[in-house]
């Protein structure tokens, strides 16, 4: 998050004035001290509301709380030589204009009831490696305090913990020197993934003139963090897998009803 952006005649003070969220005068915008008194496990039993799927059509949009600067959609005009993959999903100027976001401070979080925390998005750009080497890493610190990952992964002796690591203090770096994070330390790590960028294929020579093909894969690690307090190991959500999702769907296909039906 930027730290302070002027927005014509208003000026959002995020991380130089943490206490604004007191003087706020909108009912909406008071922390009680209920919310205050929260336990730590509560509070992530309130978060696990973002893990639940939802039906598009049944979505409701929140009301826009926030200042986004236009994006640029002829970035790539210029871009000859652009494979279909850089374009789609997550990419590192999606993952990049995240940071540009400026939240109300005095925001909060609908489905939570907590204020909006502090967050740092960052990400490596075309490391070439394989992202089903890399994808155990970044499960194993989902939800981990920053210097806890930092330390665990440095004791795996494999390339992929050992880029982690890198990329995950590169984010806490980030996080001090850019977004001005004083207490970087007190942050964990909520997001690591990997997606793979393109696949370059070469031919490599094998005896009696017999060539097979070898691809070269390139990837992207994202990372985000999170300021708070870091869930406990022992009460940490399994994602779920592409069977149970099915089974989920099955379940509300199953459900439905024909309107005006006997």
């Amino acid at each position: 998050m930027l730290s302070v952006r002027s927005i014509g005649l208003q000026i959002f003070c995020r991380n130089a004035l943490p206490s604004i969220a007191s003087y706020s005068t909108e009912a909406n915008d008071l922390i009680t001290l209920d919310d205050q008194k929260r336990s730590k496990l509560e509070k992530w039993k309130n978060r696990e509301q973002f893990t639940k799927s939802t039906i598009q059509r049944f979505e409701e949009l929140p009301v826009k709380n926030f200042y986004a600067p236009d994006w640029d959609i002829q970035q790539f005009d210029n871009d000859k030589e652009l494979y279909a993959r850089q374009r789609c999903l997550t990419t590192p100027e999606k993952w990049e204009y995240y940071n540009k976001v400026v939240w109300n401070p005095n925001h909060i979080v609908p489905e939570t009831g907590l204020p909006k925390a502090r967050e740092v998005f960052h990400c490596r750009e075309s490391i070439h490696y394989q992202p089903k080497k890399i994808w155990p890493a970044c499960q194993f610190v989902r939800g981990v305090n920053v210097d806890t990952a930092i330390q665990q992964l440095r004791y795996k002796q494999s390339k992929s913990c050992i880029m982690l690591a890198d990329i995950i203090e590169e984010a806490k770096e980030r996080a001090k020197n850019e977004f001005h994070i004083v207490e970087s330390n007190k942050m964990f790590v909520a997001e690591a993934f990997p997606i793979q960028e393109k696949m370059i294929k070469g031919a490599r020579r094998h005896a009696r003139d017999a060539w097979f093909p070898i691809r070269y894969r390139y990837i992207h690690v994202f990372v985000r963090l999170e300021e708070g307090d870091a869930r406990d190991l022992g009460t940490r959500v399994r994602h779920k897998d592409g069977w149970e999702k099915m089974e989920d769907y099955y379940d509300y296909l199953r459900s439905r009803d024909f309107k005006y039906s006997l």
